[in-house]
């Protein structure tokens, strides 16, 4: 059997896995109690209303076919004439193609934030990161070119000692 909370805890993909087949169990995986009822929320209130204009969608498609067969439609659709249920109906339709497609969205933001959050979870945000700029001066060709260079000082999770990246910007006189 497969452990999950185990060494290399949390791992993304287990937490992207575990929010793709039930969302807010990633979240839950990460320990991040308090998102899992922001993502049922979410998903919940977008659902409601993809499902609503989907139900006014079908019951206005289907007056406008009972009035293009010769029939009257029931309530509330019988004073309307057929151009108008058929703007309506169209109308109607976009609407829920726009409220799938938020679902969709809201759902794989879910699953992405479960990875994003597993990922960061053992990011390293001490204070030993310093940043400092140093004035520099070379020469090449006989004129002197005067600038600075950025270092940035960084603690790899693995080593001991400080790793140096300079890069210099110079800039002509």
């Amino acid at each position: 059997m497969y452990r999950v909370f185990h060494k290399g805890y949390p791992n993304p993909r287990t937490a992207a896995l575990l929010s793709f087949v039930l969302p807010g169990a990633g979240q839950a995986y990460n320990k991040k109690w308090w998102k899992v009822p922001l993502v049922w929320g979410a998903l919940g209130g977008i659902g409601y209303f993809t499902f609503d204009t989907q139900n006014t969608y079908h019951e206005l498609r289907d007056a406008y076919k009972t009035i293009v067969n010769g029939g009257t439609p029931e309530a509330p659709y019988d004073g309307f004439d057929a151009p108008r249920l058929r703007s309506y109906r169209d109308t109607f339709r976009g609407y829920t193609e726009k409220w799938y497609l938020a679902l969709g969205v809201t759902y794989l933001l879910a699953v992405t934030d479960a990875f994003v959050d597993a990922h960061l979870a053992r990011f390293d945000v001490s204070d030993d990161l310093s940043l400092q700029l140093k004035p520099s001066m070379e020469s090449t060709g006989g004129s002197p070119y005067f600038g600075f260079g950025v270092s940035l000082s960084i603690k790899t999770p693995t080593a001991k000692s400080p790793h140096l990246f300079t890069t210099p910007m110079c800039s002509h006189p």
